[in-house]
């Protein structure tokens, strides 16, 4: 028993005694980030439905076409379904930030909200709104409150409001 408690002092100590002998200047001057930078998508056919995955919006995404640098969003919703313009600007303002700065290749966005029927030949536009590159706020940054969204929304992007959409939310 004393044999191995001495073998165990020994190999210790051996084993400390190496350690102190590498040079303890290497491993500092080695410093690895711990947060990286992630790469950016490069947004194709194949690959921009996984994208919206990440985005939630508060109504139905209909339809989603990508063509060169632009990419057209339908949102839909349904005519017995409540419609409320501050969440049309969020889900808008979401998409976009995702894609112009989850991307390096999106320049446009072209976003549209439908109303819906049984037959697909029917649907009313109710909301347009067009953004590009240029024009998103800080993408470090992004606003979080439904009246800042809106606010910057309207002052900032081109937004058409149908006259439908205000005779169809109006009681």
């Amino acid at each position: 028993m004393p044999r191995k408690l001495v073998m165990a002092i020994a190999v210790s100590t051996l084993i400390a005694l190496l350690l102190s002998l590498v040079p303890s200047n290497s491993w500092k001057n080695n410093d690895i980030p711990t947060f990286q930078a992630a790469r950016s998508i490069h947004l194709s056919e194949q690959n921009a439905l996984d994208l919206f995955t990440r985005v939630e919006t508060h109504y139905n995404i209909k339809r989603i076409k990508w063509e060169n640098s632009s990419i057209y969003v339908d949102l839909a919703v349904k005519s017995d379904q409540k419609v409320e313009l501050p969440h049309v600007y969020h889900d808008f303002y979401g998409l976009t930030h995702e894609l112009l700065t989850l991307t390096d290749n999106v320049k446009q966005v072209y976003f549209r909200l439908l109303e819906v029927t049984d037959t697909p030949k029917e649907s009313k536009l109710l909301v347009a709104i067009q953004s590009n590159g240029e024009n998103l706020l800080d993408p470090a940054h992004p606003l979080a409150e439904l009246s800042e969204v809106e606010a910057y929304v309207t002052n900032t992007f081109p937004v058409r409001i149908e006259p439908y959409f205000y005779e169809r939310i109006s009681p």
